[in-house]
């Protein structure tokens, strides 16, 4: 009998998936706000049976007995991480500290109604887990780690306990976003914060207009950075750049993007001109506008650019402030800085400008850097050190950690790859991935842990059109199955 046959056939395997998704999903869990689902994992293992512990982070951990006959097997820790990125669309009314993703199930694709992102990443991984640990299962020793703030640097991570990881033969995360992928190793990364004290001055006289640029599909920073869609951030400062200095532009705010690790896909700009200026920034944009048509036409189709009459600002930039503000937000590098050497069309370094904001008196730039070796680390990274200060700016906030070099070739991987092609009859492709993840942290703390990370289809990651499809996911459950009694 197939291991599919054994846990219930497909659509058993989804729907039981499924439950067990709605109730991760039942409380907000944006990073550094994962309280509520900490409690209900506790809860939720605890009527399992077992004896979940938590640390100070909120990051829980269960062991799980082994079955029969099977105690002298080797230690595997299952792990994810339980918070979300949390893009929103403007407009829609969703407030994360609030409100949780609203699912919908349309043409055999899970995904929200289009208010925000849908938590996939990774709580269908962790769903997973949940639901196999009540199947009859003939497994060894496993131990369960759900993490916090993933999504934020691996902070959750680097606050566990090495103990917590000591014994293990390997660890298998099931953050990854493509089935049939077996992921081998990960991308380093850096998080910036650059921060510049604005010269704020009453506006002058004159027209008050608001530019939005609109309509971008934003997505992963890592997974997503190689396909070319539009930065609304970086689009919007390039087009204010190149404004001629005849039309004597005022900045009186600028802002857009919602993440360091989530390509932002709207912009805005709050501008003052002189009187009877607006037709001619009006020519300007329709121009704009055609030339993101021709070059995004394929890659990111729906962008819109809108010039509309708006109330003055109180107050404005200084002219200093403004071309600073736009030398750095064009001067950061943003998109594939270098491809993967090991791996064929794997990205190997990139950068992506998040968010730019104001906080009171002060610009704020938020910047995500990946890299998978270290003289991409030190080139990428010195290149946005000299571009901040050459242009007023103090990184105030920097996390870094380090990528996870891996091996294509252990006993883990290799019983993956197995078991999936027990389930699927195809191959696994074994790789690495331009994205940050945990073993890269956790394994520092337990260097002879073999590690591979694994994952369901999920489609756009961290932005509003995240969907998961769901007819791989009975194949994806099927496969770590066969891992647990495989080992």
């Amino acid at each position: 009998m197939t291991m599919l046959a054994r846990l219930g056939g497909a659509q058993a395997i989804t729907q039981g998936i499924l439950a067990q998704f709605r109730g991760l999903n039942q409380v907000p869990h944006g990073s550094y706000h994962e309280e509520q689902e900490s409690d209900y994992l506790m809860d939720r293992l605890r009527r399992m049976g077992l004896s979940p512990r938590r640390d100070p982070a909120g990051n829980v951990l269960a062991e799980v007995p082994p079955a029969p006959g099977r105690e002298n097997c080797p230690l595997l820790i299952l792990q994810g991480h339980m918070d979300m990125v949390c893009t929103v669309r403007p407009g829609s009314g969703f407030d994360p500290l609030r409100d949780t993703p609203r699912l919908v199930i349309q043409d055999g694709v899970l995904r929200t109604d289009g208010s925000s992102t849908l938590g996939a990443d990774n709580n269908l991984g962790n769903a997973t887990v949940l639901w196999l640990m009540e199947q009859d299962l003939n497994h060894g020793p496993l131990r369960l780690l759900f993490t916090v703030c993933e999504e934020v640097g691996l902070q959750g991570a680097a606050q566990v306990d090495p103990g917590w990881l000591q014994g293990a033969y390997g660890l298998l995360n099931t953050d990854g976003f493509h089935l049939g992928r077996a992921i081998a190793g990960s991308a380093g990364g850096r998080r910036e914060r650059c921060v510049r004290p604005l010269l704020l001055s009453p506006a002058p006289a004159g027209e008050g207009w608001r530019l939005t640029l609109s309509g971008g599909i934003g997505g992963h920073s890592g997974d997503d950075i190689h396909k070319n869609r539009c930065n609304a951030v970086r689009a919007l400062a390039d087009f204010l750049t190149r404004l001629s200095p005849e039309l004597d532009v005022w900045i009186g705010d600028l802002s857009g993007g919602s993440a360091h690790n989530a390509i932002p896909m709207q912009a805005q700009a709050v501008l003052v001109l002189p009187q009877g200026q607006g037709g001619r920034l009006q020519a300007e944009v329709r121009r704009w506008q055609e030339e993101l048509r021709r070059q995004y036409q394929t890659a990111d189709p729906n962008l819109t650019a809108v010039l509309e009459a708006s109330a003055l600002p109180a107050a404005v930039w200084s002219g200093e402030d403004r071309a600073a503000a736009l030398a750095l937000l064009t001067g950061l590098h943003n998109g594939v800085y270098a491809m993967h050497p090991a791996f064929p069309g794997v990205v190997g370094a990139s950068a992506n400008i998040g968010r730019v904001y104001r906080e009171g008196e002060r610009l704020c730039v938020l910047a995500f850097l990946r890299c998978a070796r270290r003289e991409e680390e030190r080139a990428l990274f010195a290149q946005h050190d000299r571009t901040a200060a050459q242009n007023g700016f103090v990184l105030e906030e920097v996390s870094c950690y380090h990528g996870w070099p891996g091996s294509p070739d252990s006993r883990l991987i290799r019983l993956l790859c197995q078991s999936y092609r027990e389930a699927t009859g195809e191959e696994m492709e074994v790789t690495a991935v331009h994205v940050g993840l945990e073993p890269s942290v956790l394994g520092e703390k337990n260097p002879d842990m073999v590690m591979v990370s694994t994952g369901p289809d999920i489609l756009d990651a961290h932005c509003v059109d995240e969907r998961a499809p769901l007819a791989g996911l009975p194949y994806y459950a099927a496969a770590l199955a066969g891992v647990l009694e495989g080992l």
